[in-house]
């Protein structure tokens, strides 16, 4: 079981600031996660999992057609160097 000290360093150290309620919960989510995965894991292991891949020659996918969105210009929106001006940050 992971401790709540554990838990407590762990957020120290990602500089992650956890509540007091959070430290004490966080333990007993992450042990029933962890018990999920490791199903999970046993699952996958007794099964072979058989994937049905389908080929697909390239000459029988779709040609791309080049069509106008409506919207405005890009390129109204450059800069004169080149880069894409979006609007600014607040």
């Amino acid at each position: 079981m992971i401790s709540k000290d554990e838990i407590e360093y762990l957020a120290k150290i990602s500089k992650i600031s956890l509540t007091e309620d959070e430290a004490k919960k966080f333990p007993e989510q992450l042990d029933k996660t962890i018990e999920y995965i490791d199903i999970l894991d046993e699952l996958a292991s007794d099964h072979s999992i058989i994937l049905d891949l389908q080929e697909i020659k390239f000459d029988e996918l779709r040609d791309d057609v080049v069509r106008m969105s409506g919207a405005l210009p890009i390129t109204r929106n450059l800069t004169e160097e080149g880069f894409l001006k979006g609007p600014k940050m607040k």
